[in-house]
Order: structure tokens, then sequence, then C-alpha cells
């Protein structure tokens, strides 16, 4: 019988120790991300901080100064925008086709969060290494 492990995304057999990951779940993420969605500069700076340094070659990040002004993920085919402008921050989903956007949709940021986060689930579930790196963001 395989027993969980302190992480919860981890079973592991006490005879053999042999491990398998279980799925990694939307709201997980979240929690592990906590991101201040109030404070468009900390938003920014958190997503960066936590998505940029483990996700590095997914990722882009613009900066004035020390100051994050966009920032993208590509988990191809989902792209996900997120840019500082003067009203706050604009956030923008885009479905890709061979790189290309077809369709491009603007989300208030607790929307962008929660498909940013399934989007993540789903590609670490499809990806050991990101499952992997995702794992280190505990709440």
């Amino acid at each position: 019988m395989m027993t969980p492990q302190s992480d919860g995304r981890t079973l592991a057999c006490p005879y053999c120790n042999a491990q398998v990951q279980t799925a990694i779940d939307s709201q997980q993420l979240a929690q592990g991300l906590t991101l201040d969605l109030a404070n468009a500069d900390e938003f920014l700076h958190q997503l960066a901080s936590s998505l940029h340094t483990h996700l590095g070659t997914r990722t882009k990040v613009q900066l004035e100064g020390t100051r994050v002004v966009h920032f993208e993920i590509n988990l191809d085919p989902d792209l996900f925008v997120a840019r500082r402008e003067a009203t706050g921050v604009i956030a923008q989903y885009k479905k890709l086709v061979r790189g290309i956007a077809l369709k491009t949709h603007t989300h208030p940021l607790d929307k962008w969060v929660e498909l940013l986060t399934k989007a993540l689930a789903a590609h670490a579930n499809e990806n050991a290494r990101v499952a992997q790196v995702l794992s280190q963001l505990k709440p």
C-alpha cells in the first residue's frame, strides 16, 4: 500500500521505497504562488520571480529598472501575457497554433490567474521536470 508523503504530491511504498507523483492541482499552485492581485507592481514581481526563476526558457520578463513591466509564459499551445499599464495590469490569454496567436482574450486578473494555474497544472502533469520544479512552490 502506497502512503502519502509530506509534500502532498507523492506516494511512497514503505517496503521498496518506490515513489509515484500524483497529479498537481491548480488550486495548490495558486496557493503556492501567493499572488497579490490588488497591487500591480507586486503581482508582476511575484509572478516573474516565482515562474521565471524555475521556467526561464518558457518565460520572458521585461524590466524598467527593477520594476517588471511585461511578463509572459508560453505553455504551448497556451500563451499568458501580463503587462503593466498606467491603469493596472492587462492580462491576456492567447491560443497558439504553430506559434501564431489565433485569438487573444483579455481577462480580469483573478480569471487570468485561474486559467494560468490550470494550464501550469496540466503542463506539469504532462512533464515530469516541470512537475518537480512546481512542487517546490508550496503554500
